[in-house]
């Protein structure tokens, strides 16, 4: 590509794996941080986007704290950071100062080669950088600028900022979530960044198809908050029908028992038994082997089972306790009975049904080793996904991009060094 293609802002298609991923001809420049933006874009990388990721100068963990803590042997300790190799597989690194004017510039260079901008800052960053999509759009008319506010760029806490457990707290979804007669709890993850995550590819993924077919880009807001309320629509509608908030109610069902996680054979084992309707109830009975309480006139009904939990959960518990949670799982799916082994990572990982459909993603990193990850939650007929793509290191690909997508000279590039507007590892940050 020469240098005049780059300077008018001409797209750059680069050529294809010789497999046919759906998104091999877009370029994603990626802003974002944490959880819910990079994994985002990690979907669209590992469906053939090529992601550059634009890296703070001053490195990557959260608070700049943990990267520069380097363990024995360890010379490298920002490449090992677990949350970011996780999340950022497939993608390649350049790391660029967005303070400097050489660096906004740089970066304005970069969008006018590329489909689609994400950020997930503050609603201010941007702006106060002057990198708006209105400014980025005067060197790429057809963007498409995706920005991940935690609460939405309008109304009034729009300046808010979150993490995810507080998203969680503020859509809704904490306040279900914990046992009966207890405080809100947050979600075992960060529930409310994953979820997004997968909201904000499909609208990518929907832009992508518009400016295809119309030469179009467009702005593109994906409220953390709205998504996760979009997950537990039924706890307002049945506000707004019945005038009563949501109950906390642990592993429980307001609607279907026994519904619970159940201790098993072992240490901290447990099983989850999940029962609908009355047929089920008979089959699950019978793969018990049908013991005189599971013929209690209390039991016989939903509703029965509904105001007995206690007692019934009880019951049930003396039938798992005996048996490992696996044995559990398949003597009552055996009966067509919903049951499941509530597994830990080490169980996972050896999976039979994960290996069986080669669902895991195996990577291997120059500085944090060989890991195994979880893969896409789809497969596609027609179509490949880009596996075994491990995280780029610290801007290792400063060079590919400045040299051969930007046709950078090399005084320029020199210069860019010098100045630490494109370090090739992190920077001490100056407060």
């Amino acid at each position: 590509m020469d240098r005049d293609a780059t300077m008018y802002g001409l797209k750059y298609r680069r050529k294809g794996h010789g497999h046919a991923l759906p998104l091999q001809h877009v370029r994603v420049v990626d802003l974002t941080n944490v959880i819910a933006g990079p994994v985002s874009t990690r979907v669209l990388a590992q469906l053939g986007a090529e992601v550059v990721k634009v890296e703070l100068p001053w490195g990557r963990a959260i608070g700049n704290v943990a990267m520069h803590t380097a363990q024995p042997g360890q010379e490298r300790p920002y490449n090992t950071v677990a949350s970011f190799n996780e999340v950022n597989r497939a993608k390649r690194s350049i790391a660029i100062d967005l303070t400097h004017e050489s660096g906004k510039q740089l970066f304005r260079d970069l969008v006018s080669v590329s489909d689609v901008v994400i950020e997930n800052y503050s609603p201010r960053v941007m702006r106060n950088l002057g990198l708006s999509y209105d400014s980025l759009v005067e060197h790429r008319p057809d963007l498409i600028m995706v920005s991940m506010p935690a609460l939405g760029n309008r109304g009034p806490w729009s300046s808010y900022i979150s993490f995810g457990p507080g998203t969680d707290a503020l859509g809704g979804l904490a306040d279900v979530t914990g046992y009966e007669g207890g405080p809100p709890h947050k979600p075992g993850n960060f529930y409310a960044d994953h979820n997004s995550a997968f909201h904000v590819a499909t609208g990518i993924m929907a832009a992508l198809r518009r400016q295809l077919r119309t030469g179009l880009g467009q702005r593109m807001e994906i409220v953390l908050r709205e998504a996760t309320m979009a997950v537990i629509g039924e706890y307002f509608i049945g506000y707004q029908l019945t005038g009563e908030p949501p109950k906390r109610m642990g592993s429980r069902h307001p609607s279907m028992a026994p519904h619970n996680v159940f201790r098993c054979k072992g240490d901290d084992s447990w099983a989850v038994i999940a029962i609908a309707t009355d047929d089920e109830w008979h089959r699950f009975c019978s793969a018990i082997g049908n013991p005189g309480w599971s013929r209690d006139e209390r039991f016989a009904t939903n509703a029965g089972r509904l105001a007995n939990q206690d007692e019934l959960d009880a019951a049930i518990q003396l039938w798992t306790i005996q048996r490992t949670h696996y044995e559990v799982m398949n003597e009552l799916q055996s009966h067509g009975v919903k049951a499941g082994a509530v597994l830990k990572a080490p169980d996972i990982l050896d999976d039979p049904q994960f290996k069986a459909r080669r669902y895991l993603d195996k990577t291997e990193h120059p500085d944090a080793g060989a890991h195994t990850h979880p893969g896409l939650p789809f497969k596609l007929s027609k179509a490949e996904v880009s596996m075994g793509r491990r995280a780029p290191m610290y801007a290792e690909h400063s060079d590919w991009v400045l040299e051969d997508l930007l046709c950078r000279a090399e005084g320029d590039i020199a210069e860019l060094r010098q100045n630490n507007t494109t370090p090739l590892a992190p920077v001490d940050r100056r407060y």
